[in-house]
């Protein structure tokens, strides 16, 4: 597929966004985050902001991809203060419809052909890019990143972030794993802060790793995805990865949470259960997510599975689980991002009831994001319609909901997003890729790209 070249200008973060002291991004992600989200529910101001006027469908012409984007996105990033600290969350979140509100948590495939239904009719709050564009090139992404900002803008006044990875960027599922073989962490750290700088120059935000699995056996979940079998080389190189990545101000993502390297089963298509003590799961599993927060991790994946260390109860997986997500995951291991349910279309999600149904415990639990990969938008109307029932009828609490879609905004804040011009350059993107020290370098580290 080739979309139309835009014409949209340079927009990037400003430099001080990449100040570095001791090795860490500062603020890191959880210092960031340090402002409580309690204060700010019991505070919010009543609904009151009038939108502004938005363009037209005519006028903002939406097949027509970056060079929409630029008829309406305000501002220019590039040169301009940092806003992400002025921004007025509080006043967003009471603006936002039900709806809109609803929509900020779901994840849905970014596609051409469904893309206008997910954002206007759902109100999606996050895309997902996972290999799925096959004709798509680095420069015909930045268009498509582009569009969708527009359409976002333009129906929901509110920027998508946009997870996952695609082709063109040097990047490959094993890259960390290579890297553990071939090269030092801080190798490997260096090599993270170039692909997030690319991730953002093509539209993303938020990087697939690290991989925090630690596989204590031959057959398990995305097993050449695994940094390295021991617990030293994934925990050395895992924080290396995040802080190379929070970097170029790109977010992570940590996964599978808790601990799915310790069971031979794969979600996709099983029932796992982790059946390890509490005392082996911190000690091997688990410690090393609180030091990936504290360095600077921006969300997390949770796991299809059941842990009876954490949770004995047998209607539980950890997605679905409140004990995991909120009392552990969040009270003990200081994680303040994104929770994002791992996809809802593998077969471990199902284990007690449809898919659409435990989207609600899901959120209920504590996930923030719920990604849907089902072709289609058949699965995300399903849940679409389940979590606003879930939310009219009280089920998924007012303070709940506003509490994960708070969490989607101050992501969105950190990333520099709210507030400021989101589009991307095909031209710039283009330029960063053919560098030629930094293929080099990625070559040397973590092997072959796409």
């Amino acid at each position: 597929m080739k979309l139309e070249a835009g014409k949209a200008p340079v927009s990037n973060l400003p430099r001080r966004d990449f100040i570095v002291s001791s090795g860490h991004a500062e603020p890191t992600y959880g210092a960031y985050l340090m402002k409580p989200t309690r204060k700010l529910l019991t505070t919010l101001p009543k609904p009151s902001v009038q939108p502004r006027r938005l363009p037209t469908r005519r006028e903002a012409l939406i097949a027509g991809g970056a060079g929409v984007a630029a008829a309406f996105l305000p501002g220019s990033v590039q040169g301009a203060p940092d806003t992400r600290s002025r921004t007025d969350l509080g006043a967003i979140l009471s603006r936002m419809t039900l709806e809109d509100k609803v929509g900020q948590l779901l994840m849905a495939y970014l596609e051409p052909a469904t893309l206008q239904e997910k954002i206007v009719r759902y109100r999606c709050g996050s895309l997902l890019v996972w290999g799925n564009l096959k004709d798509v090139d680095a420069a015909d992404l930045c268009e498509l990143t582009n569009r969708a900002q527009a359409l976002s803008l333009q129906h929901r006044r509110l920027p998508l972030w946009i997870h996952g990875y695609s082709a063109g960027l040097g990047y490959h599922p094993g890259w960390l794993a290579h890297a553990a073989k071939a090269s030092a962490a801080a190798a490997a750290e260096k090599a993270a802060e170039i692909l997030g700088r690319r991730w953002r120059a093509v539209g993303l935000h938020n990087f697939p790793g690290p991989g925090l699995n630690v596989p204590l056996h031959k057959t398990g979940i995305m097993m050449a995805w695994n940094t390295a079998g021991d617990l030293k080389m994934v925990r050395e190189f895992g924080l290396a990865a995040v802080r190379g990545v929070t970097r170029a101000r790109c977010g992570t993502m940590a996964y599978h949470f808790p601990a799915h390297g310790a069971t031979p089963h794969d979600s996709h298509d099983a029932y796992p259960v982790v059946d390890l003590d509490r005392q082996t799961l911190m000690r091997d599993h688990l410690e090393m997510y609180r030091e990936c927060f504290q360095a600077g991790c921006t969300t997390i994946c949770t796991a299809h599975l059941a842990c009876p260390a954490l949770d004995p109860d047998p209607k539980h997986i950890a997605t679905t689980s409140r004990p995991i997500l909120t009392d552990f995951l969040r009270g003990e291991l200081g994680f303040q991002g994104v929770t994002i349910a791992d996809a809802i279309g593998m077969y471990g999600f199902g284990k007690n009831g449809p898919a659409d149904e435990m989207s609600v415990d899901a959120v209920i639990a504590g996930c923030d994001s719920i990604c849907i990969t089902n072709d289609g938008t058949g699965m995300l109307g399903k849940v679409f319609d389940r979590l606003m029932k879930a939310a009219k009828s009280k089920r998924l609490t007012p303070q709940r909901l506003d509490e994960a879609v708070l969490r989607n905004l101050k992501f969105l804040q950190w990333l520099g997003l709210l507030g400021a011009d989101v589009r991307i350059s095909p031209k710039r993107a283009r330029k960063l890729l053919g560098n030629e020290n930094d293929n080099r370098f990625l070559a040397g580290v973590i092997g072959g790209g796409n």
